[in-house]
């Protein structure tokens, strides 16, 4: 071999010097175009990915609605004494003036109410000025993480069984007894439902049995699902004659007003 060949060879500007670095810049160019390539593959995997739980997510969320306002409890549920009415509140008196009262025995708003409001309201139905009807609700069950408000409104119900006065102040014995919310943990036991009953002179096979096996769990379902139709959303709301009382008014007066509207 010659000197110029052996230059031909070697030489940084000859020709197989520049196949050598055209060949490097195509296999670096098909390497880049196959990385591209797996980059969109993996970018359209992961949208489709995402569709599908954006999908499911839409889907769960609209299915919970549809349930929601679908879901009327069992038709045929066991109703306590002063219930008249599937789904219906626990009725107390026989007064001109409706008051209807939804509540959630674990709603710590409910048991101001209840301090500010209670007692009056026991002695304005003793006094056959008011018909009361409770509706116990049980939503925070979900929230807290635990069965109370559905123990505590099914042993409302069988109080109810008891008698009038019973059941009132069973009511209010629960809301006295209300401890600070805790998610995760029962705010109360069954003995302490059957206890509180007992402090109010309920007593007996029937009360134990009826709070233990919670004889009224259809009934309070239905009261959940009746939330939504009487245009519920929190708690306590309140109806004076029909018509919503507002929470930072004065109860007692929005009464006298009713009373005093029906006298004229």
């Amino acid at each position: 071999m010659t000197e110029r060949a052996k230059g031909q060879e070697k030489g940084p500007s000859g020709k197989p010097a520049r196949q050598g670095k055209r060949g490097a810049r195509d296999r670096l160019a098909a390497e880049r175009a196959q990385q591209a390539k797996a980059d969109r593959r993996k970018r359209q995997t992961s949208n489709i990915v995402i569709a599908v739980a954006v999908g499911v997510v839409a889907v769960l969320i609209i299915g919970y609605a549809w349930r929601a306002s679908n879901d009327e409890g069992p038709t045929d549920a066991a109703l306590p004494a002063l219930v008249q009415e599937q789904g219906g509140g626990v009725v107390f008196g026989d007064g001109t003036v409706d008051v209807a009262l939804w509540e959630d025995f674990q709603c710590t708003f409910c048991k101001e109410f209840e301090q500010d409001y209670g007692t009056a309201l026991e002695k304005r139905v003793d006094e056959g000025e008011i018909t009361l009807t409770i509706h116990p609700l049980s939503f925070l069950d979900s929230k807290l993480g635990n069965n109370s408000s559905v123990e505590a409104a099914n042993a409302f119900g069988c109080a109810a069984d008891e008698g009038s006065q019973q059941a009132l102040d069973f009511h209010l014995t629960v809301y006295k007894n209300q401890p600070a919310e805790v998610p995760g943990q029962p705010a109360w036991s069954t003995d302490d439902l059957v206890g509180w009953g007992n402090d109010v002179g309920i007593e007996g096979d029937d009360w134990t049995t009826c709070v233990t096996d919670q004889t009224y769990a259809g009934w309070v379902e239905q009261v959940a699902a009746s939330q939504s139709g009487a245009g519920i959303t929190g708690t306590p709301t309140v109806f004076v004659d029909g018509e919503k009382f507002d929470p930072a008014g004065d109860l007692n007066a929005a009464i006298d007003k009713a009373l005093k509207a029906q006298q004229q």
